[in-house]
């Protein structure tokens, strides 16, 4: 079964990301942080972590780049799923190793089709 950290600081995100994410047969764990997110990283190594940008204690932009960085970390598909929708962040994620990134709204079928894209359905 496939492994995913879902980072969020919104306890009502993670339960829809959580809800959509157990429909496609992944085991997900929740983030409430930044620092909570690198530290799941280094344990479960996931097979896909899917993250907000605005992350309390640590952004979700510099745990990319801190993931990215450290190579004996696990180097699973990093998504962002965000209301940050400048062209300029989109851009920076991208550029720092992100695999992906979903605007809010999303759906089910948002989340599936960049899945698939990713090779993880």
């Amino acid at each position: 079964m496939a492994k995913c950290i879902v980072a969020d600081d919104s306890r009502i995100i993670r339960m829809l990301l959580v809800k959509i994410m157990q429909n496609f047969a992944f085991e997900v764990i929740e983030a409430e942080d930044g620092e909570e997110l690198l530290e799941l990283c280094a344990q479960e190594t996931p097979d896909l972590i899917i993250s907000d940008w605005t992350l309390p204690v640590i952004d979700g932009i510099d745990v990319l780049y801190k993931i990215r960085g450290d190579r004996k970390l696990p180097q699973p598909k990093f998504v962002f799923c965000s209301t940050m929708n400048d062209i300029d962040n989109i851009q920076m994620a991208m550029d720092g190793g992100a695999d992906d990134y979903i605007l809010r709204p999303f759906d089910e079928d948002i989340i599936s089709s960049k899945l698939v894209i990713l090779g993880l359905l």
